[in-house]
């Protein structure tokens, strides 16, 4: 992990990074305690801001949102951002894999250190790893791709019937996007119509973030939808245990975007979902696939 990260006035910031606010700081980061807290963020965007420590290292602040835990989208999206920061302006991300190593604390900030895997002339790699003072919470490694000209053949296809994002209700959720499911009997959405309702300006690689935010909703009910207890999930313990997500044409998440999801069942205490993710025009822009943990609680566990 980084050995001595003096942050309080010795900041290497990016040139492409926001001005963002000062971070207080006690001592040196260490495992086993935290010694540095940034203001928590008010948005997605300043979620997706973050601030260079030292050459390859970002730290980035956390949303409270009053679930004591760090939403997993939250660290998937910030790690895919500071691996975004270290590649040219000419490629774009074109697919992640993201392993779930622990819980985060969403009161603590997240140090985001990236490693220089590869660089070609059309991919480059990335492999991030994402620290709070108890350790490693996220491991991920992003491939970067340059645009070139190529055929483009789209194979699936948008049911007709699907209700649009104007026939489905509006659920309330803490995060920073809206969220129309369709859900079905046993509560984990079938479909969701998905979209950030801010301007999100027109910088591909913060789409591409943004989508991976969003990406980690809904995803894990699909998964354990087949379990018999799908439904009571107090009787359940779940965790995400990684998260993989391509993207196919360019996006934006400021608009409407559908994940038709799919649950593939569950065995060996996990369970497995794909969502296919369109955009109004029925383009499809990218792929999800996350693996869920899935266990009865024991009898003392589920009191």
């Amino acid at each position: 992990m980084a050995e001595n990260v003096a942050l309080a006035h010795t900041r290497c910031r990016d040139s492409r990074l926001a001005p963002k606010a000062d971070v207080d700081v006690g001592r040196p980061w260490q495992s086993g305690a935290v010694t540095v807290s940034m203001p928590p963020a008010t948005d997605l965007v300043s979620l997706l801001t973050l601030d260079a420590v030292k050459p390859d290292a970002f730290l980035a602040p956390s949303a409270d949102n009053g679930w004591g835990r760090i939403y997993g989208g939250q660290a998937v999206a910030q790690a895919l951002r500071a691996a975004g920061h270290t590649v040219g302006d000419d490629q774009l991300p074109h697919s992640l894999h993201a392993y779930f190593i622990r819980e985060g604390d969403e009161k603590a900030p997240v140090l985001y250190e990236v490693e220089r895997v590869r660089d070609g002339r059309s991919f480059s790699t990335r492999q991030v790893v994402a620290y709070q003072s108890g350790g490693a919470i996220l491991n991920l490694i992003a491939s970067f791709h340059r645009p070139e000209p190529s055929e483009d053949v789209q194979r699936s296809t948008l049911d007709p019937d699907i209700p649009g994002h104007g026939d489905l209700r509006a659920e309330d959720t803490d995060l920073f996007f809206e969220t129309r499911p369709q859900r079905r009997p046993d509560g984990p959405a079938h479909r969701a119509w998905m979209r950030v309702s801010e301007d999100l300006g027109d910088d591909p690689v913060l789409h591409a973030c943004a989508l991976a935010y969003l990406s980690d909703e809904h995803l894990l009910g699909s998964a354990l939808a087949g379990h018999s207890l799908a439904g009571t999930w107090e009787s359940l313990m779940t965790a995400s245990l990684d998260h993989a997500l391509w993207f196919h044409r360019p996006l934006r998440v400021d608009d409407w975007l559908l994940f038709d999801l799919d649950g593939h069942g569950v065995a060996d205490a996990r369970g497995f979902a794909t969502a296919q993710v369109f955009g109004e025009d029925g383009r499809q822009v990218a792929t999800v696939a996350q693996e869920g943990l899935c266990r009865v609680r024991k009898p003392a566990e589920a009191r």
